[in-house]
């Protein structure tokens, strides 16, 4: 089983997506970011960086950050949600690289504009 540590933004809910498409047990753990709680001890000792997502197993002996480095070991590890096709698993990855690189920014920029940033 693993565990999800998230928060309500594009790059966290891709995770438990994944998760649900796969048929995998996890349990969501929420981080706060708007109460700052990415930036506790115990979250900086899973995350250095103090981001979300961040997926681990239940043990806590494996850690792993980013949500595109997150569903490709997903998928490649339960052998699901990613082509063997070259062609096709490079059209997959340009499409988490554009999500991960444009779209994600953008909608965190908008959502603190439109939230966070008002007096």
């Amino acid at each position: 089983m693993y565990r999800v540590y998230a928060f309500a933004t594009p790059n966290s809910v891709k995770v438990p997506i994944a998760l649900e498409e796969l048929g995998i047990d996890y349990t969501l753990h929420a981080v706060n970011v708007r109460k700052g709680e990415q930036k506790s001890d115990g979250f900086l000792a899973l995350n250095a960086n103090g981001k979300v997502p961040v997926l681990t197993t239940e043990d806590r002996d494996f850690a792993l950050t980013e949500s595109a480095a997150i569903l490709v070991y997903l998928a490649e590890k339960h052998g699901k949600l990613l082509s063997r096709d070259p062609v096709r698993r490079a059209r997959t990855f340009e499409q988490l690289f554009v999500h991960a690189s444009g779209l994600s920014p953008a909608f965190g920029q908008a959502g603190y504009f439109l939230k966070l940033g008002r007096p």
